[in-house]
């Protein structure tokens, strides 16, 4: 059974790259795109939020992923099926996520952290806390 994941990342390439690391833990996922926090909104919206997962990078046009997120949980998304990949690691962002209980996943920053970044990807789907 396929897993619908929305993928949501001013970059790109940083999505192209998200994309391929998930397909990885999950080759039968399928993808939609939002290169802002308000066409993630829309997106969802028109899907009447039935995405498997919503993965939502922090630093994007507005909203930024976190109010994204607040957004996604104030319309009934559950907050396991939303989690925030960035390359941020600022303690008031970690601190924030933490306390909406929003997974946070660590994006890879080099090709060796690659197989690091897959497995919290497969963390993440799996219900497991992520890093």
């Amino acid at each position: 059974m396929s897993q619908l994941c929305l993928v949501a990342d001013d970059s790109l390439y940083a999505r192209m790259m998200l994309k391929n690391a998930v397909s990885e833990s999950m080759p039968e996922a399928m993808f939609q795109e939002a290169s802002s926090g308000r066409q993630a909104l829309e997106l969802a919206a028109a899907e009447q939020y039935r995405f498997d997962w919503y993965l939502l990078d922090v630093n994007m046009a507005p909203p930024d992923g976190l109010a994204t997120a607040r957004s996604l949980v104030q319309a009934g998304v559950p907050i396991g099926r939303i989690a925030l990949v960035t390359g941020n690691r600022s303690s008031h962002l970690i601190e924030d996520a933490d306390l909406m209980g929003i997974c946070l996943i660590n994006k890879a920053v080099s090709p060796d952290d690659v197989p690091g970044f897959v497995g919290r990807l497969s963390n993440f789907f799996a219900g497991q806390t992520a890093e």
